[in-house]
């Protein structure tokens, strides 16, 4: 019977895929359905199911799933939704369910099922009744379609009505012009990018908290997410006394600024079975306009409506099933939205993309590793650039005056096996400046060609206008997770200096255009090759902070190695691919600072020290940077948040948050009162000046 029925079901693929190509556009689409099936993209549903939802009149429609195949977004339940279906799903519900999940849905010796309908999908809730939890009390369920898209239909009317469910509360709030994100100077009391400017910088005038009185900071306010996942690393954005802020799985909620109030959540479940390096995640949101733009973990951007939360547009940026993955904030410049790719752990080809902010079209990319014939792919060898990497997972800076782009990328695929290489692999490991009209390359800074140890370059560039040598230039500066702090010239990428912030022992220095060079002794290899800086970086992703009073850049730093070791690997479409794994030396502890540097010169003005790496838990961890006029700048110590004299690095206040912080803060003004947000853990600390009754 068994050997009868793959018969059939192959058959059914070979009709099918036929008349598909005869057929025209509603054959055409179950076609490619089952083509994505027998390709082992559908895994999540059978063959059974795949046959049955493509018959007429099917309460869902499979061509959904070509549209990026998550299973959460494309699986909804169209057809049974009537007054009658609810009806007819009650009963079903006191049948099957109540008994364990109460007679309401408010929980008994199962779960609560009356909660917002945002916490769920149809697709989830389908996959829960049919096949159960293994492991668990909740059984499969042998029940027809029919029903259980009745008892789904049912289950959205116990969710409760109010303020809380998704987008039934409308807000009032002005467009967020290009304008307006430019003009910096006029906006202190919001927060409209992701550095607060398009210049890096993470500074603002507002100095209502300051030295002087930073000590009676109090918490105000705390927003607890619902997020199952404990990398809660979003950099609100603060519009006219609303917070957008994205949680790791990519929902969206829009919040009160002053009180802390839900206004709206939006939410797209994440499908299973992603290959990420580093979890699930998601760094913030962008707005332009009445639209707030958001990326997802697998490698979607969507446009929300800034009032309602309401889905205006989504797209699929690259395929998740070949690694591709999205964790950065998009960066919205005028009338485009622009964002990079995650997943060079996996074999990607890296890319940069703009799309048009009102309909979603792809307005430009720039990939990053040049195709065969094209500028730099004659830095290339062994048609290594397929899978070459150089991903563009961290947000970059803009500079609107000269209309370019500044963009960071990856390390590109290695080979340590070799013993040096001749390959530079552009345009891995650099600095990009790329015009936001078109997305043409302007220039190329590569900080480290053929990047073995995975040191990558994708930390936010910091944007000054300073004197050198009694001459203003247009500077911009990246404190590299190599170890060295660069300076380049934003105008035409032309190398200025190029000076260590933290012990290195990969280079031996830098020739006069800030080429490396490089140590053979750091090479890895199976046995271990003890390298500084260590596999985490001299710094991350961790934003930095430009004081311009000051002219100090602050620098999240890491000192210390990691052993390198060199492996074998295999290339598999969106499997894992990594050549080289740094590991910490049990006998070379790491160390932690905050470091502020002349701006001019790259001399330590002062740092703080962390608490050292050995007596955190858990892999050692950094946090993003804020200063502001008020003489302040503000950090965090793995749980602690803290308040320093940003003059000199004097601690004035301290709070324990009872979790980790992983991303900056950053500062706004709403109902005339200053605030500090920070995420912690899973939640939102949004902290404020105590003021006695």
């Amino acid at each position: 019977m068994k050997r009868l029925a793959v018969i059939i079901l192959a058959i059914g693929v070979v009709v099918v895929t036929a008349l598909g190509a005869i057929g025209g556009e509603k054959l055409g689409w179950r076609a490619q359905v089952v083509a994505m099936k027998a390709r082992g993209d559908l895994d999540f549903i059978s063959w059974n199911e795949t046959f049955r939802w493509m018959l007429p009149g099917s309460p869902v429609y499979l061509d959904n799933l070509l549209k990026g195949g998550n299973p959460h977004v494309a699986l909804t339940n169209t057809r049974y939704v009537s007054a009658a279906d609810v009806a007819q799903g009650e009963v079903l519900f006191r049948q099957n369910c109540a008994s364990c999940h109460g007679g309401v849905g408010e929980g008994a010796s199962a779960p609560a099922l009356n909660m917002p309908a945002r916490f769920r999908s149809d697709w989830s809730l389908y996959r829960t009744i049919q096949r159960g939890i293994p492991g668990t009390a909740m059984p499969p369920n042998d029940l027809p379609d029919l029903s259980v898209w009745r008892l789904i239909t049912y289950l959205a009317t116990l969710a409760p009505d109010s303020s809380d469910v998704v987008g039934s509360i409308g807000i009032d709030i002005a467009p967020v012009s290009f304008a307006r994100i430019r003009a910096r100077a006029d906006e202190m009391d919001n927060w409209l990018s992701y550095s607060g400017g398009y210049n890096g910088w993470r500074y603002s005038e507002l100095n209502d908290i300051n030295v002087g009185n930073a000590r009676n900071l109090a918490l105000k306010w705390i927003y607890q997410s619902d997020t199952t996942y404990n990398k809660f690393q979003a950099n609100p954005i603060v519009a006219d006394g609303v917070m957008f802020v994205s949680e790791p799985q990519g929902r969206v909620v829009a919040l009160d600024a002053a009180s802390g109030k839900l206004l709206w959540a939006f939410a797209r479940p994440v499908p299973d079975g992603l290959v990420l390096c580093c979890g699930i995640m998601n760094r913030g949101v962008a707005v332009l306009e009445q639209t707030v733009f958001v990326t997802t973990i697998d490698a979607h951007l969507l446009a929300l409506d800034m009032q309602t939360g309401q889905l205006k547009w989504e797209i699929e940026v690259a395929d998740h099933r070949v690694g591709y993955s999205i964790s950065s904030a998009p960066l919205a410049i005028d009338g485009r939205v622009v964002t990079g790719v995650a997943g060079g752990e996996t074999g990607i080809r890296g890319f940069l993309a703009a799309y048009d902010a009102q309909t979603g079209e792809l307005a430009w990319q720039f990939d990053t590793v040049p195709a065969p014939g094209e500028q730099g792919s004659d830095t290339w060898s062994n048609d290594l650039w397929q899978i070459g990497g150089a991903a563009t997972w961290m947000i970059g800076s803009y500079d609107p005056d000269l209309d370019l782009i500044y963009w960071g990328t990856s390390h590109t695929v290695h080979e340590p096996q070799l013993a040096a290489s001749h390959d530079d692999k552009l345009y891995g490991s650099s600095i990009l400046a790329v015009r936001g009209a078109t997305g043409e390359r302007v220039w190329h800074f590569q900080a480290t060609p053929d990047d073995i140890h995975g040191f990558d370059a994708g930390q936010v560039p910091v944007l000054i206008d300073i004197e050198v040598n009694g001459e203003v230039r247009q500077l911009l500066l990246n404190a590299n997770r190599n170890g060295y702090l660069y300076m380049l010239d934003r105008s035409n990428g032309q190398f200025v200096s190029g000076i260590p912030f933290a012990e290195l022992n990969w280079s031996l220095g830098l020739d006069g255009d800030g080429r490396p060079i490089v140590n053979p002794d750091a090479r890895p290899d199976q046995g271990g090759t003890l390298v500084w800086p260590n596999s985490v970086g001299a710094t991350n992703w961790w934003p930095p902070t430009f004081n311009p009073r000051s002219g100090q850049l602050c620098v999240p730093v890491v000192d210390g190695p990691s052993v390198y070791y060199s492996q074998d690997a295999t290339y598999t479409p969106g499997r894992p691919y990594v050549l080289v794994v740094g590991r910490q030396s049990f006998n070379q502890a790491a160390n932690r600072y905050i470091r502020c540097l002349d701006s001019q010169t790259g001399a330590l003005e002062w740092e703080k020290t962390l608490a050292p790496a050995s007596e955190r838990s858990g892999p050692i961890a950094m946090a993003g940077l804020l200063t502001t006029a008020g003489n302040l700048l503000f950090g965090s110590d793995g749980d602690d948040f803290f308040a320093l004299d940003a003059a000199a690095g004097q601690e004035l206040w301290r709070i324990g948050t009872g979790a980790r912080i992983l991303p900056a803060p950053v500062t706004y003004r709403a109902q005339g009162e200053q605030y500090i947000a920070v995420t912690s853990g899973r939640a939102l600390l949004v902290f404020g000046l105590h003021r006695p009754q």
